[in-house]
């Protein structure tokens, strides 16, 4: 299981390295204005692109794994639904940018950037087949080359001087051809069944992660449109670049329950509520050292890191970075894995709920007052709401002790709090990280932790 993770999350950091140095380079590359339009149209084409999914990816991992004998069934399902809610998202889409108030340029990227976010979408139902199948060395592959191409992409349109269109044809142009290029790949190797008796079942156990998915990027996505309709592309543009930080790093709590819940789903909670236990130790333990760390890092170091990687005239994104520093913890959480595991996704769906409805409230209210820098803080107190729902829930239904990581959790604030005063004297990034790294092998590292890393190396120690 840590192999898989280790396999997924090394492929995944490469491929959100890639995609980060891809906003760098746009955004050193357009003006501030320019890339503001440009970071207003993906975020209004990727807010509609996750209504493609609703879900449906989650179920199918779930459905090949507990109904293997149908699992050809529920892919043939999974690609019909998922190409028609394609054709349905889009045309509402590019429906509903007649009520904006987005420049016709904005209108135009939004169109063309639409087909890359939808068709990226449709494209992940390949890849939740062969997660389902724990192949997680194809996915890994495809998603590292198609970052790269879209790298290549990227650099080949700087190279001949082009505006902010090419960028978003050569993206499109990416996307219909890795779409054609996989699937005839899988089904030259895979038999892929339709039934139209299962679409209705099939439907119905999509619902609970279904309203998850659609309320997940409700709390996502929302805080960057409310701030561009009310302050502008400019101002959405330096939240952008503040905040990707924090959104660059979803991937590593994402991609280790990405391997998590399959092993979890094979067992009756009932009967093995100790691996249940220490699965959620483990990835708890794991998840607050390394967040407490980049934590650490882009607060202490935020002017350094906003003006080296995008330059001083986006010195305005430095107080935004700072403030969603402080949400890293909270996405940090094997909480709503556990919660899937356990087959209670109602009860992380209503927790959802009632983020969104807490989320859209918040970004208005504090985008409005403080703009950029309130829909930073809008989104980090959406974060912390949500974080505190799924473990309340499980710590209250005592579905998990969680004595061992409150005191992790108690330990690594002491941590920070005591690097915070030293920092001021010692302004190194390399003596913080040093310093991190001997507080947490004194005050965290157990007997427990050795064996597990001796074992999954597979090492014999005498």
């Amino acid at each position: 299981m840590l192999l898989y993770s280790l396999v997924v999350n090394l492929a995944t950091v490469f491929d959100k390295g890639v995609f980060f140095i891809i906003n760098i380079i746009i955004a050193r590359y357009l003006s501030i204005d320019h890339f503001g339009e440009y970071v207003t149209a993906l975020g209004y084409a990727t807010f509609f692109s996750v209504f493609t999914d609703i879900g449906i990816n989650q179920a199918l991992v779930r459905a090949v794994n507990l109904e293997q004998k149908f699992e050809r069934e529920y892919f043939g399902t999974t690609l019909a639904l998922k190409a028609l809610l394609s054709l349905v998202v889009y045309g509402v889409m590019a429906l509903s940018l007649r009520f904006t108030n987005y420049s016709a340029a904005t209108v135009c990227l939004t169109l063309i950037l639409g087909v890359v976010r939808i068709g990226n979408v449709y494209l992940s139902s390949f890849y939740a087949l062969f997660d389902a199948k724990q192949r997680f060395f194809i996915t890994s592959f495809l998603n590292s080359s198609f970052s790269f191409s879209f790298l290549c992409g990227t650099l080949i349109v700087i190279l001949y001087r082009g505006d902010y269109f090419d960028l978003a044809y050569v993206r499109a142009a990416i996307v219909i051809v890795y779409i054609a290029a996989v699937a005839a790949l899988t089904f030259m190797n895979y038999t892929v069944r339709f039934r139209a008796s299962m679409v209705r079942g099939f439907a119905a156990q999509t619902l609970p992660f279904t309203l998850a998915a659609v309320f997940s990027n409700l709390y996502q996505n929302a805080g960057i449109l409310i701030l561009s309709m009310m302050h502008g592309a400019t101002s959405a543009g330096i939240f952008n670049n503040g905040n990707i930080f924090l959104v660059s790093l979803f991937f590593i709590p994402g991609n280790l329950n990405r391997v998590l819940l399959p092993y979890l789903y094979r067992y009756d909670y009932r009967f093995h509520r100790e691996k249940f236990q220490f699965a959620h130790d483990l990835y708890a333990k794991i998840y607050a050292v390394m967040a407490m760390y980049i934590f650490i890092t882009l607060f202490f170091f935020a002017h350094e890191i906003i003006v080296y990687v995008f330059g001083g005239k986006y010195a305005a994104s430095v107080s935004v970075l700072r403030i969603a520093a402080f949400g890293v913890p909270f996405v940090f959480t094997v909480a709503g894995a556990i919660v899937t595991a356990l087959d209670l996704q109602r009860y992380a769906t209503r927790f959802q709920g009632i983020t969104v409805v807490f989320s859209i409230a918040a970004s208005c209210v504090l985008s409005y007052f403080f703009k950029a820098e309130g829909a930073a803080l809008a989104m980090v107190l959406t974060y912390g709401m949500n974080f505190f729902l799924l473990n309340r829930f499980l710590m209250r239904n005592r579905y998990i002790e969680f004595r061992r990581t409150l005191t992790v959790y108690g330990r690594l604030v002491c941590i920070a709090a005591v690097l915070y005063l030293l920092v001021r004297f010692v302004y190194s990034f390399l003596a913080v990280s040093a310093l991190y790294a001997v507080l947490v092998a004194l005050l965290l590292l157990t007997k427990d932790d050795i064996r597990i890393v001796k074992e999954t190396i597979g090492l014999k120690w005498k």
